[in-house]
């Protein structure tokens, strides 16, 4: 049986670059008009009003720069990956891995990009990256589903046990648990910063939010993945 599934891939190093390229030649260009007299600094309405379409385009950008749109075929064979579209100067060919050829797989999910690996016998890897904000418009979760479904199958078939494993997140690591030692502490010392240690200069709180945010959501998946593992 033959399935295929159309999924969105994200380069995060494309996304970060493009979104802060895209943050830092907006704030120039209002820096620019300012200098010119086209903004004044007595009327911040007005910087108000460019900021929010910066914003906007700072995260459109990378929509179109760090995504590409490729194809995964699952058959008795293996796994296939054509690509219907590649990355800014890439050119790389197309991937055929027969299930003999594996050696474990991953799914590690994140707050923003979801990474999906294998990892060969041979040692070499095959992983690529799914942006969240893609989840309902391709068939990524789809993928999922039926991949872990035939690699159970194939698991045990004649009698074979645990051919292909399931490797460990990053999450299920003494490193993942470092980290997460370290992000409650820092929360931890943040918060207790700003009860007894009041900032007398003005803090950036989204920045400061987002952090918190994602520092607890890592937290919750350590302790979600080491439990149920």
């Amino acid at each position: 049986m033959t399935k295929t599934y159309n999924i969105k891939q994200t380069s995060v190093f494309l996304w970060i670059f493009s979104l802060l390229a895209s943050i830092f030649v907006g704030a120039q260009l209002m820096i620019l008009m300012t200098k010119m007299g086209l903004i004044s600094k007595d009327q911040p309405i007005f910087i108000i009003i460019l900021v929010a379409p910066i914003i906007f385009f700072a995260f459109k950008v990378p929509r179109y720069i760090a995504t590409v749109d490729i194809e995964l075929i699952i058959d008795n064979e293996g796994l296939k990956k054509k690509w219907l579209k590649q990355f800014l100067f890439q050119n790389k060919p197309d991937r055929n891995i027969s299930w003999t050829e594996i050696k474990d797989f991953v799914f590690e999910p994140d707050r923003q990009f979801d990474k999906f690996k294998l990892t060969l016998k041979d040692g070499t890897k095959f992983k690529f990256h799914h942006n969240t904000d893609h989840n309902n418009i391709d068939d990524f979760q789809q993928f999922l589903f039926d991949f872990e479904r035939k690699i159970s199958k194939l698991n045990t078939e004649n009698g074979k046990i645990n051919n292909i494993g399931r490797g460990k997140t990053i999450y299920e690591t003494v490193w993942g648990l470092v980290l997460a030692v370290i992000s409650f502490l820092i929360i931890f010392a943040t918060i207790i910063i700003f009860i007894f240690f009041p900032m007398k200069k003005t803090v950036n709180y989204a920045a400061l939010g987002a952090s918190i945010i994602g520092g607890i959501y890592f937290i919750f998946q350590v302790y979600i993945y080491r439990k149920s593992r």
